[in-house]
């Protein structure tokens, strides 16, 4: 059964300012969508068909692909541009903003835009919705103002789908590139001497180069689609100064058979809402389930497999509510995003 897609959030959580004087997005001006160059499966990953048997999709990696039009990258510029202010910085991401959708009404629109989840969903080979938590639905990722940090270090993501955007045009920047690692995490975390577990966080120490695949950007408005929570990637340092900017809009699959991707740890990044938007999401997914349930129970099954169906269906608000229970009102960690 497939999952309903959740409404946004009537009210936005305190401290974001909706940027003003923005451009309306619209997809018949802004959008140009075009199929994928390249594809890459998780079993070109290395992941065995029992992994990917736990996944709504087989796809790693696709790209690139355009998106924009030159109309949608100006404007998606614009709106960049317009955010600057407001850049955070972590360990991991140099110099990124946080909850996009909350901070702008074209951020949100390109999100919920049905022209995108259809082409992305169509890619995967699975239903996609924008994430159930807003504050995970874009991040904006800006150069570095230190040339000696990385765009953002070799890491996995805490979502499940997500896909990179770039707005600017290759030719004006050197480095910044766009990497994965053509093997699985777990294969990453043993050769860096790590668990996966800490893939989320930052790493400074280097990957194979022989492993490495740069599937490269050939315009502004290009994206690279991604199964971000099982592919170890990363956007390399410049070189010199220039503008490099990407937009990163996080998807979940509609499809909620399949084990949650979303990591617990989200609960920590400390960005408003972002514990309740944790709450709604675990609620989604087990109504979806529980749906399911009702739709499919056997009415000749004894008390044990009622039990068990029971159980399974609702884990995830159980499971919620455990973390919920030890978060302190003021506990804040910021990992800088996805």
């Amino acid at each position: 059964m497939l999952a309903d897609p959740l409404m946004f959030p009537l009210m936005s959580p305190p401290t974001y300012e909706l940027l003003s004087d923005e451009p309306t997005f619209d997809p018949r001006r802004h959008l140009a969508l075009e199929a994928p160059a390249n594809v890459w499966s998780l079993s070109d990953l290395g992941y065995s068909a029992t992994r990917i048997r736990k996944c709504a999709s087989e796809v790693a990696v696709a790209g690139p692909f355009r998106l924009l039009s030159q109309e949608g990258v100006e404007a998606a510029r614009a709106v960049a541009s317009g955010l600057r202010k407001v850049r955070q910085t972590s360990d991991r991401t140099a110099n990124y903003v946080a909850g996009g959708v909350y901070r702008s009404r074209f951020l949100r629109d390109l999100c919920q835009c049905r022209e995108i989840t259809a082409f992305l969903s169509q890619i995967a080979g699975c239903e996609l919705l924008p994430h159930t938590m807003p504050s995970q639905q874009i991040y904006i990722n800006y150069a570095p103002e230190d040339l000696s940090r990385a765009v953002d270090t070799w890491h996995v993501d805490s979502i499940g789908f997500d896909y990179v955007l770039l707005i600017n045009d290759p030719a004006t920047f050197a480095g910044g590139q766009f990497q994965f690692f053509r093997g699985t995490k777990d294969e990453a975390a043993e050769i860096l001497r790590t668990t996966t577990d800490d893939l989320t966080g930052p790493i400074q120490r280097e990957l194979p180069a022989e492993r490495v695949i740069t599937p490269g950007f050939p315009a502004a408005g290009y994206a690279i689609f991604q199964q971000g929570n099982l592919v170890m990637h990363r956007a390399t340092s410049l070189t010199r100064r220039a503008e490099r900017t990407t937009f990163v809009p996080g998807l979940v699959a509609r499809d909620t058979r399949y084990p949650d991707p979303t990591l617990n740890g989200v609960t920590g990044w400390g960005e408003p809402g972002i514990v309740a938007e944790f709450a709604r999401h675990k609620a989604w997914l087990v109504r979806s389930r529980l749906d399911q349930l009702i739709e499919a129970i056997d009415l000749a099954a004894d008390p044990a497999r009622l039990r068990d169906a029971l159980r399974d269906s609702v884990a995830d608000v159980v499971e919620a509510i455990a973390l919920l229970d030890g978060i302190s009102p003021t506990a804040r960690r910021d990992d800088g995003g996805q």
